[in-house]
């Protein structure tokens, strides 16, 4: 017969008998082995509805994967706290809070969001900031009333019992990998059914063993738990099925081979002092005046010393045109040295440091950078190195130096900034991606065609991969990787569209090919319009030799695959009104046209107001995008005109300023709502694959939504210039209010909002009506239980009274979340000052709730 448990009574013993264990290590273990037991409850009614239900089909294996990350990287830190890098902790925390929570539904928002907490608490251990941002990520799951099935007070007794454990003071790691046999034949069974379910799903065997083998107290490898915990980028970046496959192939043994290659990419303004630098890290004679300017990219090789990495230095031209082009070559898995110029006459060292060090977060996501004030022995460059480390803390130290003096007067500073150079190089080649011996085979072989031929037709990788013994199922993935590594360069969209049967073997081949064309005086003088003809003009009897000393030419059948790189890239786009033609809007006239006829009155008003960086190439790649649109030619390098084919009658303007880095979107029409729409949602495309852009989305207040001030409103005082935040104005209609209330005046809120994106509105609508709706019903149980995890602690402000759960199953999930939420703070506030007072007024909220 189930009894009432009293919940806080019952979270205060927990945290009692932490505080005397006064081991924080054992406490993180203990939060850790809860979260691993209780996974199974996502297992509950698979038997009458499908094996995760709860979570939208397409997103079931993806949210099942950041669960089981999150613990699998969670698991070392209560035996070493530094065992594994921070970040790693983190981004494990936060996938398993955003993706595994994200529309978990009864029995998957409790156990998904269990191994969040494991992997939160985790990460604080590790003092991982960004860990926090993540506790708010996604909160208000999708959970229905269901609460996992128990028999009378089984679990409530296994967590005294494994209380008692901890009151004996075990070693940390035999009681983390100490067998957990389960007190209750139900979750015995639960288990059993989650391991069998998991084995049924491909490739998720791997996890099934894994939890087996924790479950069991199995110890693990440290090596391949390493390995596994730091996955390199490419990797992740993966399906689910590819990521699983690979953990497999890793604790197998299978992985032994990696390519040994890291790319450091030097970037900077023009005449910085990049190439100079290079020459002075390869031994050679530096010339006073420098080397000539960098047209596009220069690639060479460089043993990193003491090693077996080979480092390719990509030498990025500083030219203004260059900087929409470079994005297509930057990687985050990359070490970057940016050379400032104290002498440029555009800006000052800080403000080039700050431009290229946004260019390197919006491409390059936190990738190291060697911040370096070349040709300091003319100018000395004056940087605020505290500041730009306050702000980029992916800035490792700023190398004041000299190349030309690096043999005699500058030696010292050279031989310091080399020496930590080599280090982030190294650093770099510890998360590479390994590869089976088959895999590696192909890999040396496709090298070696690549100083015949940069091309390699299809047929012939395949016939490699098959006589390698790299099976004909996993090839699509394994090129998908190469592709990510540079090894092979394939668009799939142009085999499809254009027939092509190649993949490109040598990059250096396709860089210098597009900046040739772009860089052209011709292309210039006919601003930005390239006709098949010249392409081949262009590259006539051109010939380039690449860092293994290979040489490339450009015969006459490859040059279409240059042009279709370059739409693929979004780097030009068909003239509509000629074959064999296509215009490049880098190249445009750059003045605006000087009659232009849109219709500016009572338009709708947008912008973007980027915080500190407007990349160049987000008008280029938008103005492709739209180019059927482009009303009488009316296209420039700042903006262009646009007539809707789709939206009769309307049309839009669309300006960029660069200097005061907004981005500027107008319409106006019959139907501008529609167009308004379709531009928005374009611009979303291009600025989500820089997913560290800072900027501000403003909505211009339109005068016939203005609502007369009771007071009398003075007519003057109008400005045609009133503005709003855009999320400000979504967040007051998610929570209903009619009225738009600014400096500028009172609107009204639903004719401001009418012509935006109905997607946006309707999502900040649903959430304010769920929250509304859930309030009026006092939230279900699960809801309770993913927001009290999820760190928002509002347990006490609602009740169980509606909910279909029994008394006893309310009772045992609340009381382990309970347990794990007095396990952490617990252990917060011994062990990290800094967070104390956070956390105690975390509790204080706890207390008013439960109080409310």
């Amino acid at each position: 017969m189930a009894t009432v448990v009293d919940f806080e009574k019952f979270r205060e013993e927990v945290k009692a008998r932490l505080e005397r264990l006064d081991n924080p290590k054992l406490a993180a273990a203990f939060a850790l082995r809860v979260a691993t037991m209780t996974l199974p409850i996502l297992a509950n009614r698979a038997e009458e509805k499908d094996f995760l239900w709860y979570w939208k089909e397409e997103d079931r294996e993806k949210h099942l994967l950041a669960v089981c990350r999150a613990l699998q990287v969670a698991w070392p830190l209560p035996t070493d706290f530094a065992k594994i890098p921070r970040v790693d902790i983190a981004n494990a925390a936060y996938a398993a809070d955003a993706d595994a929570a994200a529309y978990a539904n009864a029995y998957a928002a409790y156990a998904a969001a269990a191994a969040a907490y494991a992997a939160d608490a985790a990460a604080y251990a590790a003092d991982a900031a960004n860990a926090a941002a993540a506790a708010n990520a996604n909160a208000y799951a999708n959970a229905n009333a269901y609460a996992a099935a128990s028999d009378d007070d089984a679990i409530i007794r296994f967590i005294r019992l494994e209380l008692d454990t901890l009151s004996s003071k075990p070693d940390t790691i035999t009681y983390l990998t100490r067998a957990a046999p389960l007190p209750s034949p139900l979750l015995a069974h639960l288990r059993e059914r989650f391991l069998s379910q998991l084995r049924g799903l491909p490739s998720f065997d791997y996890w099934a063993d894994w939890l087996q083998d924790r479950y069991d107290g199995r110890s693990i490898d440290p090596d391949i738990l390493r390995e596994s915990i730091s996955l390199p980028a490419e990797i992740q970046a993966q399906d689910p099925r590819a990521i699983n496959r690979y953990l497999k192939e890793l604790a197998k043994g299978e992985l032994a081979e990696g390519i040994r290659r890291v790319r450091a990419i030097f970037i900077g303004n023009g005449e910085a002092g990049k190439t100079s630098l290079i020459q002075a890290l390869n031994g050679q004679d530096v010339k006073e005046g420098g080397a000539d300017m960098t047209c596009g990219i220069e690639i060479s090789e460089w043993g990193v010393p003491n090693t077996d990495l080979k480092a390719h230095f990509w030498d990025f031209g500083g030219q203004v045109i260059a900087h929409a082009t470079h994005q297509f070559f930057l990687r985050a898995r990359c070490v970057y040295v940016l050379v400032l110029n104290a002498r440029s006459a555009d800006s000052n060292p800080n403000q080039q440091a700050e431009y290229w060090l946004e260019f390197v977060r919006a491409y390059g996501g936190d990738a190291p950078v060697l911040l370096v004030g070349n040709k300091c022995d003319l100018t000395p460059v004056l940087v605020d190195v505290h500041r730009l480390r306050e702000n980029y803390p992916n800035v490792r130290g700023f190398y004041p130096l000299s190349s030309t003096g690096y043999r005699d007067a500058y030696r010292h500073e050279f031989a310091i900034f080399r020496k930590a150079f080599t280090g982030e190089l190294r650093k770099a080649g510890e998360t590479q991606p390994r590869f089976s011996r088959a895999q590696f085979a192909v890999i040396e072989q496709l090298r070696q065609a690549s100083r015949q031929d940069p091309f390699l037709e299809k047929a012939a990788f395949d016939k490699i991969c098959t006589a390698q013994g790299v099976d004909n199922e996993r090839q699509a993935e394994f090129l998908e990787l190469l592709d990510q590594l540079g090894v092979v360069i394939h668009f799939p969209k142009l085999y499809e569209l254009h027939g092509f049967r190649d993949f490109l073997l040598n990059p250096r081949w396709l860089t210098y090919g597009v900046y040739q064309l772009l860089y052209s005086e011709l292309l210039k003088r006919q601003c930005g319009q390239l006709h098949q003809g010249d392409v081949g003009e262009l590259l006539k009897d051109k010939q380039i030799t690449d860092e293994q000393g290979n040489t490339l030419t450009y015969p006459k059948g490859r040059l279409n695959f240059l042009i279709q790189a370059m739409e693929a890239f979004k780097l030009c786009y068909p003239a509509p009104d000629e074959k064999g033609k296509w215009i490049v809007p880098d190249l445009l006239p750059s003045d605006q046209p000087e009659r232009l006829d849109f219709p500016r009155r009572d338009a709708l008003r947008f912008e973007f107001d980027f915080k500190t960086f407007l990349p160049r190439h987000v008008l280029g790649t938008f103005i492709v995008a739209h180019y059927a649109d482009i009303h009488d030619r009316q296209a420039w390098q700042h903006g262009v005109y646009l007539k809707s084919r789709t939206w009769s009658g309307t049309e839009a303007l669309i300006r960029a300023d660069y200097q005061a880095r907004v981005f500027a979107l107008e319409v106006n029409g019959p139907l501008t709502d529609r167009y308004f729409n379709q531009l928005y949602a374009s611009i979303l495309n291009i600025l989500e694959r820089m997913p560290k852009l800072r900027y501000e989305k403003l909505l211009y207040l339109d005068e016939k939504a203005r609502l007369e001030d009771e007071r009398g409103f003075i007519r003057e005082s109008m400005d045609k210039n009133a503005h709003a935040n855009f999320g400000d104005l979504l967040a007051a209609d998610a929570q209903g209010e009619r009225e738009f209330v600014c400096r500028f005046g009172r609107y009204d809120l639903e004719k401001l909002l009418r012509p935006m994106p109905k997607r946006e509105k309707t999502t900040a609508s649903a959430l304010a009506t769920q929250e509304t709706s859930e309030e009026n019903k006092q939230v279900s149980t699960l809801a309770v239980i993913t927001l009290l995890i999820l760190g928002l602690g509002a347990l006490g402000k609602f009740s169980v009274s509606n909910t279909p759960t029994s008394p006893w199953e309310t009772a045992i999930i609340w009381a382990i979340i309970l347990l794990m939420i007095g396990a952490v703070i617990w252990w917060l506030r011994s062990r990290r000052k800094k967070l104390k007072n956070g956390f105690l007024r975390f509790l204080d909220k706890l207390r008013e709730y439960s109080a409310g």
